[in-house]
C-alpha cells in the first residue's frame, strides 16, 4: 500500500464518482478525484490515492485537452446526443463556415455552463433544478481555449482537437458553435486525451485495473506523481524548518511558483517558491521524523 497518482481510461457510461467507488473498493483506502468527466466521456481521469488526496489543488487547474465529435442538425437540454430533443434542424453548412467560426471561441471567453452541470445555484446543483423542469440562472465563467482544430469535416459531423483551461464545458463550447452555425450541435463522443502532463497512453483501462491482482502496481508514487515540478532538496537543519512550517532561504536559484521538496533523498511535500524564499504548502511528515 502507498500514496500516489493512479490514472484511469475511463469507459464510456459511468460516472467519474462510481469509478472513485470502485478503485476505493479495490485499494481499500482513501481515493479521490481531481475533476469529473460526463458519462458519455472517456479518457484520463487523475485519482489521488491515500495521502496523495492532500494535493488535490495542485491538479484542479490543469490545462485539459479533448478530441469531441460535434453532430449538427440537432439541439439536446444537456448538449450532448443523450439528451432530450429540444430541436432539429435541416439547415446545412460548410466544412469551411464552421472552420471560420472556431476562431470565435480561441483565447480567453466568457462560457455559460451547461443547465445539466454540477455548478452550483444558489446552493443547489443546477442538474437537480434542470430535472425538475426548472432552469438555472447560471452566470458565466471566464475560460480560456489555448488551441481549438477542426481535425475532420463530415457533415453533420464535425471532429475538433482543444486543449482548454481547467473549469471549460466542452459541451457548451459545441452548444454555441451550433448557434453560430445556425444548425443547432451536440456532443456525440467525446474522450479526455490528458490532463496537465498525464496522458491517455499512461492510462490504465478501469476494467484491466479492477480484475489486476496487483492493482497497486498502477499507481504512481509521490515522487513519479509530481515529477512534472521543479525540485528542491534540503539539508536537515533546513528541513527540519520546513517540516515545523517554516521559510527557507535558498541559496540556489530557484525557478518561481510549486516545487516538490526533499530531505536527504525523501519526498515531504510540496512548497511554493517567491523571491528565492520557500514556503511550505502541503507536507507530508515522514514516519519516525522528530520535528
Amino acid at each position: 500500500m502507498r500514496d500516489g497518482v493512479l490514472l484511469i481510461d475511463k469507459p464510456k457510461g459511468i460516472t467519474s464518482t462510481r469509478v472513485v467507488e470502485r478503485v476505493k473498493r479495490k485499494l481499500k483506502t482513501k481515493v479521490g478525484h481531481t475533476g469529473t468527466l460526463d458519462p458519455i466521456a472517456t479518457g484520463v481521469l487523475v485519482l489521488l490515492v491515500g495521502k496523495a488526496t492532500r494535493f488535490s489543488w495542485l491538479f484542479l487547474n490543469m490545462d485539459k485537452t479533448y478530441r469531441v465529435t460535434a453532430l449538427f442538425g440537432l439541439s439536446t437540454d444537456t448538449y450532448d446526443i443523450e439528451g432530450e430533443v429540444v430541436a432539429k434542424s435541416e439547415a446545412t453548412f460548410r466544412c469551411e463556415d464552421v472552420k471560420r467560426l472556431l476562431n470565435l471561441f480561441r483565447g480567453s471567453i466568457d462560457q455559460y455552463p451547461p443547465p445539466f452541470s454540477a455548478k452550483k445555484v444558489e446552493g443547489k446543483r443546477a442538474y437537480r433544478l434542470a430535472r425538475k423542469g426548472i432552469q438555472p440562472k447560471l452566470k458565466p465563467v471566464r475560460v480560456t481555449v489555448h488551441e481549438l482544430e477542426m481535425e475532420r469535416c463530415e457533415p453533420p459531423e464535425v471532429e475538433l482537437l482543444m486543449r482548454v483551461s481547467s473549469g471549460t464545458y466542452v459541451r457548451s463550447l459545441v452548444h454555441e458553435l451550433g448557434k453560430k452555425a445556425g444548425t443547432g450541435a451536440v456532443v456525440k463522443e467525446l474522450t479526455r486525451l490528458s490532463v496537465g502532463p498525464f496522458s491517455l497512453g499512461d492510462a490504465v483501462s478501469l476494467e484491466e485495473f479492477l480484475s489486476s491482482e496487483e492493482p497497486w502496481e498502477y499507481v504512481l508514487s509521490l515522487e513519479e506523481a509530481f515529477s512534472f515540478l521543479p525540485k528542491v532538496s534540503l539539508d536537515f537543519f533546513n528541513g527540519k524548518k520546513i517540516l515545523n512550517g517554516n521559510p527557507v532561504l535558498l541559496k540556489d536559484k530557484t525557478e518561481e511558483g510549486s516545487v516538490t521538496i526533499y530531505i536527504d533523498d525523501t519526498f515531504v511535500g510540496v512548497g511554493r517558491v517567491e523571491s528565492g524564499i520557500l514556503k511550505p504548502e502541503r507536507l507530508i511528515i515522514p514516519e519516525g521524523t522528530q520535528t
